[in-house]
C-alpha cells in the first residue's frame, strides 16, 4: 500500500514538474504586449494625399533628320565607291549649310546582295548598299531647306524627323514646379470642404509620368521623286508644332 502511494505521489510530481517547463517554454517564446498604453501597440497618423499633374507647352528648338542614299549596282565595290561618293557630296553640303561635323553621325551602313527569282532559280543581280546619317538641326525653321539640298546632292530616302529641346531639363523644372502648386491648391480645397487642417507635409513624392520629348514625323521619298524635286529646287514643308514637358507629383500632409 505505501508503496502504490509512493509511487502515485512521484507521478503526480513528474506531471507537475512538465507542466511548468511547459509554461516557461510557452512564455518565452511567446511575445508581451503591453496593452496598458495602446498608442504603443499602433499609431495611426491622420494624413491627406494629393497629386498634381501639369505642362509646359513651348516651341521645339532642335530637330533630328535621318538621311541617306541607297546604291544598287552589279559590283560591290562599285556599289560602295558610288555610294561613297554621294555621300560625300552630301556631308559637304550640310556643312556648307553651316551644320557642324559634330552634329554629323553615321547611323547606319549595310551592304548585302540583291537576288531575283527566276525559274524557280536564285539569281544574283547585283549589291545594294545603304548609308544613313543622323543629322541635328539647331535651327529648326532649316529643316525644309536641309531635306531640299541633300536630295539635290542624291540623298534619295529620309525618314524620322523629330522635334526636341535643347535643355529639356529647365522645362521639366517648370512643369513640376505647376505640378507642385496645382496639389497643393486641391489638399487646400480639401481640407477645407472636410473640415480638417493641414499641419505641414510628410512626404513628397515625383512622379513616374516621363515628358514627351519629341514629336514624331515620318517623310520617305523615293529616288524618282527625290529627283524630281532636285530638278525643281523645291523646299520641304515642315510643320514643327509644339511640345508638351509634363511632371506629375504627390503631396502627402498630416492634418488634424
Amino acid at each position: 500500500m505505501n508503496n502504490k502511494f509512493l509511487i502515485a505521489v512521484i507521478i503526480v510530481m513528474m506531471v507537475a514538474c512538465l507542466g511548468v517547463s511547459a509554461g516557461a517554454i510557452f512564455l518565452k517564446d511567446t511575445p508581451v504586449v503591453n496593452v496598458t498604453n495602446p498608442e504603443n501597440v499602433y499609431v495611426k497618423e491622420n494624413i491627406l494625399t494629393v497629386s498634381g499633374t501639369d505642362k509646359v507647352t513651348l516651341k521645339p528648338d532642335v530637330a533630328y533628320i535621318n538621311v541617306g542614299v541607297e546604291t544598287i549596282l552589279k559590283d560591290a565595290k562599285a556599289a560602295q565607291q558610288e555610294n561613297a561618293k554621294t555621300m560625300e557630296k552630301i556631308i559637304n553640303k550640310l556643312k556648307a549649310m553651316g551644320i557642324e561635323e559634330k552634329d554629323i553621325q553615321t547611323s547606319n551602313y549595310q551592304v548585302f546582295p540583291q537576288y531575283n527569282y527566276v525559274n524557280n532559280k536564285s539569281v544574283l543581280e547585283g549589291y545594294r548598299v545603304t548609308n544613313t546619317v543622323r543629322v541635328t538641326v539647331r535651327d529648326v525653321e532649316k529643316v525644309g531647306e536641309v531635306l531640299s539640298n541633300v536630295h539635290e546632292e542624291g540623298a534619295n530616302y529620309s525618314y524620322g524627323i523629330y522635334f526636341g529641346l535643347k535643355d529639356q531639363e529647365a522645362a521639366y523644372k517648370e512643369a513640376l514646379k505647376k505640378a507642385v502648386d496645382q496639389a497643393k491648391g486641391r489638399a487646400e480645397v480639401m481640407a477645407q470642404q472636410a473640415g480638417v487642417k493641414l499641419k505641414g507635409i510628410a512626404a513628397i513624392y515625383e512622379g513616374s509620368a516621363p515628358p514627351e520629348l519629341y514629336r514624331y514625323q515620318r517623310d520617305y521619298v523615293e529616288r524618282e521623286s527625290a529627283q524630281k524635286a532636285a530638278d525643281a529646287a523645291w523646299t520641304v514643308p515642315i510643320s514643327e508644332g509644339e511640345i508638351e514637358v509634363s511632371a506629375t507629383v504627390t503631396l502627402v500632409y498630416h492634418i488634424e
